[in-house]
């Protein structure tokens, strides 16, 4: 064999070890996978009442993100079940469930759907037990996922009791004209302290009384006071005669008597004192501290103004105001309804009931309070979320649905030697204040 030959078939058997090798040692690799975003549901606010011709159901559903990965909520769909054994009673579907514009449920953060509205309309279905939500939700591309879950749904509440009216006339005695102005009280029962007065032509009307037997008191300025028993709704309307009282030596009238209902923010309300009869003065005290008087004493036809002080608490009071004179007297019950609407008001946020802590520059763990102002009505606050400065972090939830609560966090090391200034953050669902913990740090040594 020629040399010539020999080095071609040298070069050819190379060749071929040289591409066997290449396609063993360099196989395409395949690319890493995008990370998706995860969505679960953390919990279910639901309530339903009574509608036309069946019930009707309102739904929030809070929802976590946990992959790191901001995800687009496309939709929630709702079944409610009810019956034994659990059967489909009404579902709904709902897009763009969060609102009309961005769907969006932060990366590692919560969110909280708009109020979902389902209508039963089957006036033979029971009312639901539970409900089930489905979300789905997508990557704002091609990726597409689901989460569901369940809660039971609160009885709904029964239906407020009828009301009926009662009507009538009080009139003179003996002219039989009417007397306008004249004061109507329920004297005891479930109605009792309900009021109203007569118009010019001395009809009156209560428009909503509970049914109930009870007594009810007619009285004009001038005039005797008048009671008779009434049943509701059996008794539709009541009429009452009033005969003229002869003016005492001494008289005065004052307008208003009887029961009066404030607003829980402060204001005035004026009181007539009219002299009827005689020259002696009058007198006038409170025995509230929340209602204040112009005047304490006068002699003769006076004006006074009664200044009522705001109500901030959640639950209403009385207090008497009290004109006398010689040989009579008259009160005013003064109520006031409790702060209205309710809202949120929180104390602080706290770790061992310090609003502001001190940490080493070790950093460390901590669980913070959360916690309502004494007398706030459950649930007023709504949901609430936790944010901090950089240098903490959440262990587990910084969400919840309502107050009170916990919340853990994380303080990580301070490596410069400056000491530094960090807080945590509340904010609620509801509105209302955002109360926060002061965290001051040392610098490392």
């Amino acid at each position: 064999m020629s040399p010539l030959i020999l080095i071609r078939q040298l070069a050819a058997t190379l060749l071929i070890i040289t591409l066997s090798a290449c396609s063993s040692t360099h196989a395409p690799t395949s690319p890493t996978p995008s990370a998706h975003p995860s969505v679960t549901i953390t919990s279910i606010s639901v309530s339903g009442a009574l509608a036309a011709g069946g019930y009707k159901y309102r739904t929030v559903v809070h929802v976590l993100e946990g992959a790191g990965v901001a995800a687009t909520i496309a939709s929630v769909d709702l079944r409610f079940m009810g019956g034994a054994p659990a059967t489909l009673l009404v579902s709904s579907h709902h897009e763009r469930p969060i609102s009309d514009g961005a769907n969006v449920c932060p990366a590692s953060g919560t969110i909280a759907t708009r109020e979902l509205t389902t209508a039963d309309g089957d006036a033979s279905h029971p009312f639901a037990a539970s409900v089930q939500a489905t979300v789905t939700f997508t990557d704002g591309a091609t990726f597409s996922g689901s989460a569901s879950a369940s809660a039971d749904i609160p009885p709904v509440a029964p239906p407020p009791p009828d009301a009926f009216a009662l009507t009538g006339r009080v009139t003179d005695f003996d002219t039989h004209a009417g007397i306008a102005g004249a004061r109507l009280e329920v004297v005891a029962g479930v109605n009792g302290g309900k009021t109203t007065t007569t118009d010019a032509t001395g009809t009156y009307v209560f428009p909503a009384l509970l049914a109930d037997s009870f007594r009810l008191r007619a009285a004009a300025d001038g005039y005797d006071s008048g009671e008779q028993g009434v049943t509701v709704p059996t008794v539709p309307r009541a009429d009452f005669e009033l005969r003229r009282t002869t003016p005492a030596a001494c008289a005065y009238s004052v307008a208003p008597t009887g029961s009066l209902n404030v607003s829980f923010v402060r204001g005035q309300f004026g009181v007539a004192i009219t002299r009827t009869g005689g020259a002696c003065g009058w007198r006038a005290t409170s025995n509230a501290a929340w209602l204040s008087l112009s005047s304490g004493a006068g002699a003769g036809t006076a004006s006074l103004t009664v200044t009522y002080e705001s109500n901030a608490a959640f639950v209403g009071r009385t207090g008497t105001i009290t004109i006398d004179w010689t040989g009579g007297s008259a009160q005013i019950a003064v109520g006031q309804a409790a702060e209205s609407p309710a809202f949120c008001r929180i104390v602080a946020v706290t770790v061992g009931g310090r609003s502001a802590i001190d940490v080493a520059a070790g950093g460390g763990q901590f669980t913070a309070s959360i916690v309502p102002e004494p007398g706030t009505p459950p649930g007023v606050c709504g949901p609430w979320t936790a944010t901090a400065s950089a240098g903490i972090s959440f262990v587990g939830l910084n969400s919840g649905p309502s107050a009170p609560a916990t919340l853990q966090f994380a303080v990580q090391p301070n490596t410069t030697p400056d000491a530094r200034s960090l807080s945590v953050t509340i904010s609620f669902g509801m509105g209302g204040p955002s109360p926060m913990l002061t965290i001051n740090q040392a610098g490392a040594p």
